[in-house]
This record gives structure tokens, C-alpha cells and sequence, in this order.
């Protein structure tokens, strides 16, 4: 497959996932969503109510998910059938892994594991430690984020450009991928941090910004750590 086409997907990907996080910031969901949870507490639970930003989030996961199944696919047809494959002759070489991806992973996992410590000190109405929490949940977030540069940096120096061949170019392409959709979750968890620093807004009225952040940030992880299992042994 050729690098352009990845390319192409990685642009109608990009689109879709800026029509489907616009949905996630609108600030009605967040509204809805608390009167669900008021509803809930008061004992009003007459029907299950779902909010819409959890089918919205689910929906986004689901189409994510399409995405990194189509470039994993791409990954694996291009490695198996370079050119002049058919000869025993491939134009695909493995390129050497930056040692900061060990680091970038722990970052990852402990960022997760902060978020779903937020989302259960919610349970006990907590304040100061689902912001902590949260805080270090995008604080890891975001170093991760930056050790991915400079593992960008660190294949760069060993000569692996995003021209130099088709294993470093997909490189490049999946986890700039994968950095760009946690962007994304850090763009909706800048929001939620902004509204918990307001005194007059008061933890349930950002729940389900949480509890949604932590899904994502937990499903962010599972395609990380499938994409350095990829990355790592091929």
C-alpha cells in the first residue's frame, strides 16, 4: 500500500474525528448529563436515561476503532508484500525502536490509572482528590505526548526519516495518529479541569465529563499498548 493512501485514510480520519469531538464539547450533553445523575440521586429513576454523549462517545470508539483496523491491515499488507516481494526481495526494513517508547508507556499507564482514581473519588464526592487525580491524569497525559517527539527526534537521528522507507514511514503515521486522538481527550479534559476550578460548579455537574475522559483515556491505552506490541516485534 502506498504511503499516500495512508495518508489519505489518516486525513478522512482526521475530519471525522473533528465532526465527532466538536459533538463531545457542546456543553448541552454536560448539562443533560447532570440532570441525569440529580434525577438518579433524588431516587426519580423511573427509566434508565442514557445520556447522549455516552452513545456519542461509544459511536467515536467505534469508528477509531475501524481506523486503527485499517492501518494495522495496511501495516501488515505492506510488510508482506513489498516491492518485488513476489522474488524474495522486500523494500520493507525494520527500523530500530527508540528506547523512550518504555518510558512513553509507563507515562500512559499511570496516566490512565490517575484518571480511573478520579473517576472513583467521584463515587465518595471527593473534590480535592478528583482534581488531583485528574491533574495527574493529564499531566502524565501530556508527557507522554512529548516523549513521542522525542522518539520522533531519536529515529529521525538514527537515520529514519518519514521518507527513508515504508516501516519507519508507518511509524510516523501510527502513532501520530494515536498522539493526535489524545489530543483530542486533552482538549475535553482541559474543559472539565477549567469548570472543576469554578467553586460554584459542583462535582456532579462534571461527572460525566470524567467518567467519559476515563473510558477514553483507558481505551487510548489498550490501542497503545497493541500498537508498541506491533511495532515492537515486527
Amino acid at each position: 500500500m502506498n504511503i499516500w493512501v495512508a495518508f489519505g485514510v489518516l486525513s478522512i480520519g482526521v475530519i471525522v474525528w473533528f465532526l465527532l469531538i466538536k459533538r463531545l464539547h457542546t456543553r448541552t450533553w454536560e448539562r443533560h448529563g447532570s440532570s441525569v445523575h440529580a434525577r438518579n440521586a433524588r431516587g426519580d429513576i423511573g427509566q434508565v436515561d442514557v445520556a447522549p454523549a455516552r452513545i456519542a462517545l461509544w459511536v467515536f470508539l467505534a469508528v477509531i476503532t475501524s481506523l486503527f483496523g485499517l492501518f494495522f491491515s495496511a501495516y501488515f499488507i505492506r510488510m508482506g508484500h513489498g516491492h518485488g516481494a513476489e522474488n524474495g526481495i522486500s523494500d520493507w526494513h525494520s527500523v530500530s525502536k527508540p528506547p523512550i517508547l518504555w518510558f512513553n508507556t509507563a507515562m500512559l499507564v499511570l496516566s490512565s490509572a490517575a484518571m480511573q482514581a478520579a473517576r472513583r473519588a467521584l463515587k465518595f464526592n471527593q473534590r480535592t482528590r478528583v482534581s488531583s487525580y485528574l491533574l495527574a491524569g493529564g499531566a502524565f497525559a501530556m508527557v507522554f505526548l512529548a516523549g513521542q517527539l522525542i522518539g520522533w527526534h531519536q529515529l529521525r537521528d538514527s537515520g529514519y526519516g518519514l521518507t527513508s522507507g515504508p516501516a519507519g514511514a508507518f511509524f510516523y503515521v501510527l502513532t501520530g495518529v494515536h498522539g493526535l486522538h489524545l489530543l483530542g481527550g486533552l482538549v475535553v479534559w482541559l474543559k472539565t479541569v477549567a469548570r472543576m476550578r469554578t467553586r460554584a460548579v459542583e462535582l456532579i455537574e462534571v461527572r460525566l465529563s470524567i467518567e467519559l475522559c476515563t473510558v477514553y483515556w483507558h481505551y487510548l491505552l489498550l490501542v497503545w499498548l497493541v500498537m508498541f506490541a506491533l511495532l515492537l516485534f515486527t
